[in-house]
């Protein structure tokens, strides 16, 4: 969700393969209920696999799944143990693909986000030389303000058919109204492609995230297409308020309505926003970052005192509809 990877290498401990030996109950963000987790371990036979049928849908469509070469996503994983942040997933990444499917998710975005130069248009090599390997995944590609930001944001889209990108303001250290993403801003704009930015100070401020960035810069691009992920949160009634004033930006539900309160402590008055705005919110995890099974999240969001065409359309039409998927 945040951590700034590069920052944990330590080259005299190389071994990335051990579990954070704390319990989930020790990390510094807090649990709803601490006596009663969520599982950590896959079911045999999901809950959630029911409650789908129940509700018509055909499968889950998880707008924010992160995929990283493996040695950047051990060393994410790294920056977890040091908050006893559990990583339920922490397994290779064929094994990673079969959770999703077992899930029935069977359709999830390629999510990854560079902090420096000369780093987001190798992730989005490696996406694109990798994401046909991972059965019903949306290759989605990452940039970052350098010289030749355009030229590769463009070959992706062109060349590697990327169905759109991810920033995390966060991490990333970036200001999204900087001139030099300009060109790349209109040329997305234009060609309506899809953009996830991370931009909420939850679970924890950056430089430039918040409202107060955000605000400006989708005033310069007001038709562009953006997914603000985990609903703005902490800040997911001013976020949710662009919802009225440009039509192109959406939610997604990361890590909002469950056990783990990264996001906030008290989400039952967002609710309502669910069925109020049930056509611009998305289905999404952090997957496989998430110290709990990906069910947890589907179950909370099936569970819901929402319609059951609201459920429909956060779980998997809106993005059906979005990437113009026809099954």
């Amino acid at each position: 969700m945040l951590p700034c990877y590069a920052c944990f290498y330590d080259k005299e401990q190389s071994d990335f393969s051990s579990i954070n030996p704390y319990p989930r109950i020790n990390s510094v963000f807090s649990w709803k209920n601490p006596t009663k987790l969520p599982p950590d371990k896959d079911e045999e036979n999901p809950t959630h696999i029911g409650l789908l049928e129940k509700y018509n849908i055909p499968y889950i469509i998880d707008i924010h799944a992160h995929f990283f070469p493996e040695l950047i996503m051990k060393l994410i994983w790294r920056w977890f143990d040091k908050v006893n942040w559990q990583i339920s997933y922490r397994e290779s990444e064929h094994k990673r693909v079969q959770s999703l499917l077992h899930n029935k998710v069977y359709r999830y975005t390629t999510l990854n986000y560079a902090h420096k130069s000369d780093m987001a248009d190798r992730l989005n090599t490696y996406i694109y030389e990798n994401y046909k390997n991972w059965k019903g995944s949306i290759p989605f590609g990452t940039f970052y303000p350098e010289p030749g930001v355009l030229e590769y944001t463009q070959k992706a889209v062109e060349r590697f058919k990327f169905r759109g990108f991810k920033l995390h303001c966060e991490v990333s250290k970036l200001n999204l109204n900087t001139t030099e993403l300009s060109e790349t801003f209109y040329y997305l704009q234009e060609e309506q492609i899809p953009i996830i930015i991370h931009t909420g100070t939850a679970p924890l401020p950056g430089e430039f995230t918040g409202i107060t960035y955000f605000r400006p810069f989708i005033e310069k691009f007001p038709k562009l297409n953006v997914i603000i992920a985990h609903m703005g949160a902490f800040e997911i009634d001013k976020y949710t308020e662009l919802l009225t004033l440009f039509p192109n930006v959406k939610l997604d539900t990361t890590m909002v309505f469950v056990d783990f309160q990264a996001t906030g402590s008290d989400i039952s008055e967002h609710i309502k926003k669910l069925e109020l705005h049930s056509d611009r919110i998305f289905f999404g995890s952090d997957f496989p970052n998430i110290p709990y099974i990906i069910g947890h999240p589907i179950m909370e969001i099936l569970s819901l005192p929402i319609s059951a065409e609201a459920k429909r359309k956060i779980l998997y039409k809106n993005a059906l509809e979005l990437f113009n998927f026809t099954d």
